[in-house]
Parts: structure tokens; C-alpha cells; sequence
């Protein structure tokens, strides 16, 4: 059975984009079906942002290299409705996500996609671990009111935060399931496996360090408190031309995930990065910033019962947390109950495929 996977696989310089893609990609191989990446990315309309969109492809080559090598079936790029439609002849089910996939934009020719307005009626449609981005729906009246009609299609539904739920029984009118991002339910192995790949990149002991909304403060403030722990400070992103934009020399995904796995101490506002950290049972500290949304790092951290590993800028920082060991049997063993409800609603979802 041949399974289509609509998300953010697209991305140059999103680190937790391309590994989840990797993770729903394998995730679905080994429970036995064949997993194809819908090779869809909405259009870029704007000179400025088509002339941004290809210096950060430039900068970020090493992306492409990890999808050409590790998620090999990708399926020729589809940019019309029409392309799209005709995978309803190849494809026996389809799935969204997971990632910010259902989060309201103004492009909604775009949007609609993501809720497979190109799929057949008879057609399977799940959606796993898919997004709203923030915890409230801010669409307009007919945006809201076309997306009903596509969500009320979907013949399974879960989504990555509690309050995903909310909005898909409030505004919607349809059930769903609140399951873990798919980093979390793949066998770690295949982490451990990309990371080591590259060499142990120092042997001095290092703080990695990964803010997507950085400032030259909080930079500052951070190899300070390297510096006292004796600590080595590692940007983790790669070689900075200019943050605003996601202008860097990206790390290869290999050489990131072994930055993680071999360091200290993580500081980072990412929630893949969080998610990292946690799979190689590292000491972290989250600094979440609420104007990106903050909902899905609360989620996690709060089900795993590590609030203390979480707080909003600098000044709620607390130098003392930052060493304090994590115990990860605990937090293992509330996953892996999780664990089992994320992939027994996949595995079930993927069965309706059979007995339509």
C-alpha cells in the first residue's frame, strides 16, 4: 500500500522540518506500508521573498543532500491542482503532517492543500500530529467555513497539542486525538545512527547553543555562563551571516545531531532542538519565546514533567537549573506509555486504507 505524506519537507535552514519528515517517512515504512513524500511547496509570489527563498536553498544545501540520502522516495515536484489530483491514481492513502501544517495563512490556496482539498472522497485522508501553530483560530468566516468542509472529510484525525483538540471540537465540529510529534515515537536508534556519522566534534565539554530568535544579549549572556561552567560555547545552526533572515552556513542535520548528543548542556528556544536534547538524554534549558507560540513546548514539557527545564527570556533564567540532572528513566517511561496510543491511532488509521 502506498502512502502519500503532505508536510513542511521543503525546508533549507528548519533542522526539526526535515527530521520529522524523516520520522513520519520511516515511522510509516516500518509498520509496513510504502511511504512517499508528496513533493508540494507553496509558491513564492514576491521578488523579495523569492530572492530570499534562494539564498537560504544556497546556504542550505546540506538539507537537500539529507533528503536526497535519507528519505529517497520523494515524489517529482507537484505544483499544480491538477498534479496534485492525479496522485489520487498512484497513492492509496494520504496523510498530513506533522508540523504547523494547519496553521491559518493568508494564502489559502495554499492552505487548502494541507487539508487535501486534492484528494478523492473515497480516498483515505489522516491526519497525524498536524499543527494549528498557536492555541486559537484566527481565520475569517469563509476561510473557516471552507476548512470545515475539508476537515469534516478526514477519516482519522490527530493533532500535537491539547488545545489542537479543542479547536478541531469547538470550531470544527470533529473528533480528534492528541499524539506526540513523530520524532518521539521513532526508535532512537535511527537518531543515534545520523549523528554518528560524524566524528565527536571536540573533546572539550561544550554548551550547544540554538535560539531562532536570537540577539547579540542573549548571545552574550549565554558564553558568559559557559564560560564560568569552564564550558565551551558552540552555536549549534551553523556560521551566522544574518539571523533575521535564516541567513547561515548550515551545519549538515548529521553534524546538528551530533552537536546535541555530545554536548553538556542545551540552550535553545527550538522545539525540535528540546525534542533532541530529550531523545539523547541530555541537560537543557528551554527559553521560549511566546511571540513564536509556546503552546507545544508547554505541552511537552509539562506531560514529561519538566517544567523547571522551561521559562520565557533571560531575565526568568536561573543559572542553578541549568546543571540539575533530569531523570530520564521517568521521563522514559511516561513516553513510552504515550508512545502507544501515537502509534496505535497510526496503525489503525493506516488500516481504514484496507477496508475501503
Amino acid at each position: 500500500m502506498k502512502i502519500g505524506i503532505l508536510t513542511f519537507h521543503h525546508s533549507n535552514y528548519n533542522y526539526g522540518a526535515v527530521l520529522q519528515t524523516f520520522s513520519i517517512y520511516k515511522l510509516i515504512e516500518t509498520l509496513g506500508y510504502e511511504s512517499y513524500i508528496i513533493n508540494y511547496t507553496p509558491s513564492v509570489y514576491s521578488v523579495r521573498k523569492k530572492t530570499a527563498a534562494s539564498i537560504v536553498a544556497m546556504l542550505g544545501f546540506e538539507f537537500e543532500k539529507f533528503r536526497r540520502r535519507s528519505i529517497p522516495r520523494i515524489l517529482h515536484k507537484t505544483e499544480t491542482a491538477d498534479e496534485l489530483k492525479r496522485l489520487n491514481e498512484i497513492l492509496d492513502g494520504f496523510v498530513v503532517g506533522s508540523d504547523q501544517v494547519w496553521r491559518y495563512r493568508t494564502d489559502t490556496n495554499s492552505l487548502y492543500k494541507y487539508y487535501l482539498n486534492f484528494v478523492d472522497d473515497e480516498k483515505v485522508k489522516i491526519a497525524y500530529g498536524a499543527s494549528f501553530g498557536l492555541n486559537y483560530w484566527d481565520a475569517d468566516k469563509e476561510t473557516t467555513l471552507n476548512v470545515k468542509k475539508l476537515v469534516k472529510r478526514f477519516d482519522a484525525i490527530s493533532v500535537r497539542e491539547e488545545s489542537g483538540v479543542k479547536i478541531c471540537k469547538d470550531i470544527f465540529g470533529v473528533e480528534s486525538v492528541n499524539v506526540l510529534d513523530p520524532t518521539l515515537l521513532l526508535d532512537k536508534k535511527y537518531f543515534h545512527e545520523l549523528a554518528d556519522t560524524q566524528t565527536k566534534q571536540t573533546k572539550q565539554k561544550y554548551l550547544a547553543y540554538m535560539l531562532l530568535d536570537d540577539s547579540k544579549q542573549n548571545e552574550l549572556f549565554f558564553r558568559e555562563i559557559a564560560s564560568n561552567n569552564k564550558f565551551k560555547f558552540i552555536g549549534i545552526n551553523g556560521k551566522k551571516i544574518w539571523s533575521k533572515k535564516n541567513f547561515f552556513f548550515f551545519k549538515s542535520v548529521n553534524k546538528w545531531l551530533n552537536y546535541i548528543k555530545h554536548s553538556e548542556i542545551v540552550i535553545t528556544d527550538s522545539f525540535h532542538c528540546t525534542v533532541f536534547s530529550i531523545i539523547f538524554r541530555k541537560k537543557f534549558i528551554c527559553l521560549a519565546n511566546p511571540h513564536r507560540g509556546v503552546t507545544r513546548l508547554e505541552n511537552l514539557l509539562k506531560l514529561l514533567k519538566l517544567e523547571t527545564h522551561f521559562c520565557l527570556g533571560i531575565n526568568q533564567f536561573e543559572a542553578t537549573k541549568m546543571m540539575v540532572e533530569i531523570n530520564y528513566n521517568e521521563v522514559e517511561e511516561i513516553l513510552n506509555k504515550e508512545k502507544i496510543v501515537s502509534i496505535n491511532f497510526l496503525k489503525n488509521s493506516l488500516s481504514l486504507i484496507k477496508l475501503k
